[in-house]
């Protein structure tokens, strides 16, 4: 474990991080290909996910 200056295991929230990326990207392809919703309103949350975190939103 890699701790930094603050006490955080820094190594483990990136990872942490990482597996709940490639988690939500997964679910939002099912729920994509299952017609649960459009690609527009995909959009739409991605867009407003980038929005909240200050981020730039990828088109589905």
């Amino acid at each position: 474990m890699q701790v930094n200056a603050e006490g955080e295991d820094t190594e483990s929230e990136r990872a942490e991080v990482h597996f709940l990326a490639a988690l939500l990207d997964e679910l939002m392809r099912k729920v994509l290909s299952a017609g649960v919703l459009t690609q527009a309103e995909l959009n739409e949350v991605e867009a407003a996910a980038a929005k909240r975190v200050g981020g730039v939103p990828r088109a589905w």
